[in-house]
C-alpha cells in the first residue's frame, strides 16, 4: 500500500512540473516551505488573527496536564494520553503487545530501503524493562505508560489541495517525552537538555472534498473563542483532536487509524541524536520501520563528490521545490550529531564542513567541497529530518521538548520548551557564518491558517482557497 508520505511526494513532483519559478530566497531569510503555483482566491473579508497558544502549538498546562483527558485511569474519558491513542491505532492488535513490538524494533538493526539504522538495545534496559517490571512483569500496562503530553499541534500547514481538488487537510500531532521509572525526563546519554527522547504522533487531517477542508478549517479557528485552558476550551479541542485519533476515523487507511506516521526523536539510547519514523504496516497492522521524510542517508551522501553534484546540477530546481532525490537514497534514519570521526567510514576522505564541540564530536551540516550555491544547499538541508533539527536553524535537535525548570514527577511546571527555530530567531549559516538565516515557524504557520481562514468567510460561506497549495516542508 502506498504511504501517505509517497503520496504526499509523489503530489509535490506532479504538481510543480510546471511551476514558474519561485523567487530565491533572501540572503538571511528562511526557505519558503509552501509552493503556491497560481493565486489563491482571497477574500476580501478581513483576515481573523491567531492565537498560535490556542489553535496552533497548545502547550498550556491546564490542557496537556488537564486532570481527566491526561490520566490514564480515567477510561475513555483519557483522550489525550498515550494509552488511548494506542488503543484506538492497534486495530485488532492487543495494544500492548503492539507497543512492546514496536519498542522491540530498536533491539536489532532496521534494513528499510536498503538503508540500516543500526541497533540501540538499550532501549530494552532503559524503558521497555522498568516499564514491564511496574506492570507486573507479564505484559505492558498502558495505563503506566512512561509517556508524558507535552504538546498538540495543529498543522493544517502540510494541507494539499489544487484548485477545488483536495487530498489532505494535513496533520493533527501530539507530543510526548519519555519519562524513567521516577516519572522525570529520560536524560540525554550526553548533553544536557532535561530530556533525551521524544515521540510525536502524527495523524492524517482527512478531507477530501472542499467542504471539508472548510470543516477543519472552522474547527481549529473555532477554538479562538474559548478562553485557554477552560473547561469549554478543553471540550472543544477534544472534540477536534478525537476527529483523527479515534479508531474508524480512516477507513482507508491501515487498522481504520488516521495515523500518518510516529516519529522519534532521541539521544537517550545512544549518540548521536537520531530521528527515526514508523508506519502501520497495511499487510499485518504493526508498526514498521520507514524512510525518514526527504532525508538521504547522511552517513552514505554528506560530504561526497555525490552531493556535490547533486547540488551544483539541481540548485535551480531545488530553489524551486521540484529537485527530485533518488528515492533510494532516503534513510533508514536520520542522525543528526554529534559526530565523532568514526561515525563515517572514510571520514579523512569526506569533505564536509566540521564545526568543532567538545573533545571529538563536532557538528556536520550538509555540505561538500565544490558545492557553488550555499543558499541551495541550505534549502536542500532545511527540508532534512537532521538539518531542520540541527544545523540549518540551531537547534539542539528537539522542536519541542521538556521545559528545564519543570517539577517532575509531580507537574511539567511550565509550558514545554520551543525551540527558537518556531518563535523567532537569527542564526549564522552553519557553512557560511557571515550569512544570517531568519526564521518563525509559528509566524509562518499563523499566516498560512489565517489566509485559510479568510478564503472561507467569516460566515463560513466562501468558497475556500484556490490555486495550488503543497507544502514543500513536510517536517
Amino acid at each position: 500500500m502506498t504511504t501517505y508520505k509517497t503520496f504526499i511526494l509523489v503530489l509535490v513532483a506532479v504538481a510543480l512540473t510546471s511551476a514558474i519559478a519561485a523567487p530565491r530566497p533572501k540572503v538571511g531569510g528562511s526557505t519558503a516551505q509552501v509552493k503556491e503555483l497560481a493565486p489563491a482566491h482571497r477574500s476580501k473579508q478581513r483576515q481573523e488573527g491567531i492565537d498560535p497558544g490556542r489553535q496552533l502549538m497548545i502547550t498550556d498546562l491546564r490542557v496537556v496536564e488537564d486532570p481527566v483527558r491526561t490520566n490514564p485511569d480515567s477510561g475513555r474519558q483519557a483522550t489525550w494520553t498515550f494509552k488511548y491513542l494506542v488503543e484506538n491505532m492497534a486495530g485488532a492488535h492487543d495494544p500492548a503487545e503492539f507497543v512492546l513490538r514496536w519498542l522491540e524494533l530498536w533491539e536489532q538493526d532496521q534494513t528499510v530501503n536498503g538503508h540500516v539504522a543500526e541497533a540501540r538495545p538499550s532501549i530494552r534496559e532503559l524503558v521497555i524493562d522498568p516499564w514491564m517490571a511496574a506492570s507486573g512483569g507479564h505484559r505492558l500496562d498502558l495505563t503506566k505508560a512512561p509517556f508524558k503530553l507535552l504538546a498538540i499541534v495543529n498543522r493544517m500547514d502540510l494541507r494539499v489541495h489544487v484548485e477545488e481538488e483536495v487530498f489532505t487537510a494535513g496533520e493533527g500531532r501530539f507530543v510526548f517525552g519519555l519519562l524513567t521509572p521516577d516519572g522525570l525526563p529520560l536524560p540525554p546519554s550526553a548533553g544536557t537538555v532535561p530530556g533525551g527522547f521524544t515521540v510525536i504522533f502524527e495523524y492524517e487531517l482527512i478531507a477530501q472534498s472542499m467542504r471539508e477542508l472548510g470543516e477543519w478549517t472552522m474547527l481549529w479557528r473555532d477554538l479562538k473563542q474559548f478562553h485557554l485552558g477552560s473547561r469549554d476550551y478543553n471540550s472543544a479541542l477534544e472534540r477536534v483532536t478525537r476527529r483523527f485519533t479515534d479508531h474508524g476515523r480512516a477507513g482507508g487507511k491501515p487498522n481504520g487509524s488516521a495515523l500518518n506516521q510516529i516519529r522519534s526523536n532521541e539521544i537517550a539510547l545512544a549518540i548521536p541524536w537520531e530521528l527515526r519514523e514508523f508506519v502501520i504496516d497495511g499487510q499485518v497492522g504493526w508498526l514498521r520501520p520507514e524512510t525518514v521524510a526527504l532525508t538521504p542517508d547522511t552517513i552514505e551522501l554528506n560530504g561526497t563528490p555525490a552531493f556535490t553534484e547533486f547540488i551544483n546540477t539541481y540548485g535551480a530546481e531545488i530553489m524551486q521545490g521540484t529537485a527530485q532525490l533518488d528515492p533510494e537514497a532516503f534513510g533508514a534514519s536520520s542522525l543528526s550529531g554529534p559526530f565523532q570521526p568514526s561515525d563515517f567510514p572514510d571520514f579523512e576522505s569526506r569533505t564536509f564542513t566540521t564545526n568543532p564541540l567538545i573533545g571529538p564530536f563536532s557538528d556536520i551540516p550538509w555540505s561538500a567541497a565544490g558545492i557553488v550555491d550555499n543558499d541551495a544547499r541550505h534549502a536542500f538541508a532545511l527540508n532534512t529530518c537532521n538539518g531542520c533539527h540541527r544545523d540549518e536553524t540551531g537547534t539542539a535537535f528537539l522542536q519541542v521538548g521538556f521545559p528545564p525548570d519543570h517539577d517532575l514527577p509531580r507537574t511539567l511546571a511550565s509550558p514545554a520548551a520551543l525551540a527558537a527555530f518556531l518563535t523567532g530567531t537569527e542564526v549564522p549559516d552553519p557553512v557560511d557564518a557571515d550569512t544570517i538565516r531568519s526564521f518563525n515557524d509559528l509566524d509562518r504557520r499563523k499566516q498560512d491558517l489565517e489566509a485559510l481562514i479568510a478564503t472561507f468567510g467569516a460566515a463560513s460561506d466562501g468558497p475556500g482557497p484556490r490555486g495550488r497549495h503543497v507544502p514543500l516542508f513536510v517536517h
